[in-house]
């Protein structure tokens, strides 16, 4: 008995599953973190961007996954982890977006553009979620 009151505990608020199973059917690259700003999830479509499947990396905690690809403005700066959207949303309560440049786990540079917002439910903050894509001269 035990065991079930251990897995109820240890369970992720319904909101954050709701959403992993919305991303798990998008093409479009996306990025899920808890409360605590745990990578919990991203997509197919991000291993694509990223280099990496989430089935490689597993949960990745903030300052892991905040610097492990290395965001960059256009002129080589180094972006903070609190300056990254996903960070700002969780923070703040409100969306953010920003374009950047990242290093895949491949070692390739990549300029994405991300669109991070709060997921809120009746218990309050939950979680965020981003999604990004290639960004585009011009």
């Amino acid at each position: 008995m035990a065991d079930t009151a251990h897995m109820v505990t240890d369970q992720k608020p319904v909101e954050l599953i709701l959403a992993r199973g919305l991303m798990s059917n998008l093409t479009t690259p996306a990025f899920l973190v808890d409360l605590e700003g745990t990578l919990v999830f991203f997509n197919d479509a991000a291993s694509e961007v990223l280099g990496l499947r989430y089935e490689d990396a597993g949960p990745l905690e903030l300052q892991e996954w905040g610097t492990r690809f290395l965001p960059v403005t256009d002129d080589g700066r180094s972006i903070s982890i609190d300056d990254l959207p996903l960070t700002r949303a969780l923070r703040d309560g409100r969306p953010g977006h920003l374009r950047f440049r990242i290093r895949s786990a491949t070692g390739e540079e990549r300029d994405i553009e991300v669109s991070a917002f709060p997921i809120v439910g009746n218990a309050g903050m939950r979680g965020a979620m981003a999604i990004f894509w290639a960004a585009k001269d011009g």
